[in-house]
């Protein structure tokens, strides 16, 4: 793809631009300032811009703007190393594509460049936006619940062959436990909610106020069963209200094990010779001054991809 790459750090931008080198794209322009990253995408017009926010001169919300005057179909990428949940969605709100919040690695940009190349489908968009809204009333109802303060980190959306799934997700962490479900209905789904061995303990702190046992005891087993079932009937109720069919979640199953081998396990559920679309969604949790996380994958087969690409 060629990129527009505006950022005023010299060191910040010759790394991206090594890496999009490297995962062979072309960088077309180069600005430090808002003014010149107007200029220069009306001269050049981009696939992708990265975008920084803070700018000499005319802001990057100020360039951001005249972009998408430019091309309201715009894929712009905001580089920044601010974490607030109001300013995200105030760039989202504006048609922000992605967010490369700072310091990001390697496997990060790998896996937005991908995306970002990704041809976008009407059932990916309407996933989207489904997913989106409910992780935002999920996060606020999680953050009444416990001591920390939850937050959508991402959502990605993308469609393949559960090899294909398996090979292009990134589960972090060498191993974790994971809460599976199976959701019956006139269009069964699946979902797992992956957590990491090192954010167990902060994560129970936050709702138990005890700190982490050796293995997961059994409180804590029941934490996270709980912790899954509100992530995904978040997910369900949104897709319950825009498709107007019922859904019926499992029991959950926990399991312990190597991450990878997790997200396998899910996939060997399902029939292999079918196309998914797949919600991967990051939430996170600040509490007592350190940040946590939980991933959740939502796996969408074509039946319920063609009721989304109708809705």
């Amino acid at each position: 793809m060629k990129v527009l790459l505006v950022e005023d750090n010299s060191l910040t931008r010759n790394t991206i631009k090594a890496l999009l080198v490297k995962l062979g794209h072309e960088v077309v322009a180069e600005a430090e300032t808002g003014e010149k990253a107007v200029e220069y995408f009306a001269e050049f017009r981009p696939e992708v811009v990265f975008l920084d926010i803070i700018l000499p001169g005319k802001s990057g919300l100020e360039a951001l703007e005249e972009i998408l005057e430019l091309d309201p179909k715009a894929s712009v990428v905001v580089i920044t190393a601010v974490d607030q949940d109001e300013i995200d969605s105030r760039l989202y709100d504006k048609g922000v594509r992605a967010i490369l919040r700072k310091p990001f690695s390697f496997d990060d940009f790998k896996v937005l460049m991908k995306d970002l190349g990704a041809k976008e489908t009407v059932s990916g968009r309407t996933l989207k936006e489904i997913v989106s809204a409910s992780m935002e009333r999920c996060a606020e109802r999680l953050s009444r619940l416990s001591g920390g303060k939850w937050s959508v980190a991402g959502i990605r959306v993308s469609q393949g062959s559960m090899d294909e799934i398996v090979s292009g997700h990134t589960v972090s962490g060498a191993s974790g436990f994971a809460v599976y479900f199976s959701v019956a209905g006139d269009c069964p789904f699946s979902s797992i909610i992956i957590f990491k061995p090192e954010d167990i303990g902060i994560i129970s702190r936050a709702f138990l106020g005890t700190a982490q046992l050796p293995g997961i005891s059994q409180a804590q087993e029941l934490l996270f069963s709980e912790l899954g079932n509100i992530i995904l009937n978040s997910v369900i109720s949104a897709l319950s209200n825009r498709l107007k069919r019922g859904f019926l979640p499992s029991a959950p199953k926990c399991v312990q094990g190597e991450s990878r081998f997790l997200l396998e396990a899910l996939c060997d559920t399902l029939d292999s010779a079918q196309r998914y679309s797949v919600a991967a969604i990051t939430l996170d949790l600040k509490y007592e001054g350190e940040t946590t996380r939980c991933e959740a994958v939502v796996v969408i087969p074509e039946n319920l991809d063609k009721a989304l690409s109708a809705a």
